[in-house]
């Protein structure tokens, strides 16, 4: 065969396999999911991923890197149009109020309960809360480039919590927002070092 048919082959053979309501696939198959967007996904299909994928105790396990100061990134994949992430969280760790500009992005619950606090921008430029929701083990959340969020590790019991992100396309800017202020600082990943900050 072709190469442009062999991919087509493997693209018509991964679809049908994800029409199928019970059909699940590990890391492995995610990743390989990923490679044959030859565009960036929608939020749609990003959600449809995250809730397919399941990650074993093993996985997980390999895939953590903790971190005293803050909580971790580690790149699983990346190209022009799509990066995956797994986010590994201590107790009381949390992400800067942020955006993904000109990015979808969806989480998925891979250990522990996650907290999402979403904001919106009040009329003298501040931001507030408008809502906190806590995701177990297991859901999925999405947001869209403007969505203004936080994530946070709240739980009771020093339990760590560990997600995982897509992003497509990759997160290429960003605005910081700040609770004290109104305003927001922009940052471009291919000229600022803030990429751990968010």
């Amino acid at each position: 065969m072709q190469p442009s048919t062999i991919q087509h082959h493997q693209m018509t053979s991964a679809l049908t396999a994800l029409l199928d309501a019970d059909y699940r696939f590990n890391y492995q198959e995610l990743l390989a999911q990923v490679e044959l967007a030859d565009k960036p996904l929608s939020l749609a299909t990003i959600r449809f991923m995250l809730e397919k994928v399941e990650f074993n105790s093993d996985e997980v396990k390999q895939l953590v890197q903790f971190d005293e100061e803050t909580y971790s990134r580690r790149r699983l994949f990346g190209n022009e149009h799509c990066e995956v992430l797994i986010l590994s969280w201590l107790n009381g760790q949390r992400s800067k109020i942020h955006d993904h500009i000109g990015s979808a992005c969806g989480v998925k619950i891979l250990h522990g309960q996650a907290t999402e606090t979403l904001f919106e921008p009040a009329a003298n430029g501040h931001i507030y809360a408008t809502q906190s929701t806590h995701y177990p083990s297991g859901e999925v959340t999405v947001s869209h480039d403007s969505d203004i969020h936080q994530i946070s590790n709240l739980q009771g019991g020093d339990e760590p919590l560990v997600t995982l992100h897509i992003y497509s396309p990759p997160l290429k800017q960003f605005y910081l927002y700040q609770l004290e202020s109104g305003t927001a600082v922009l940052l471009d990943l291919q000229h600022d070092s803030w990429f751990y900050e968010i």
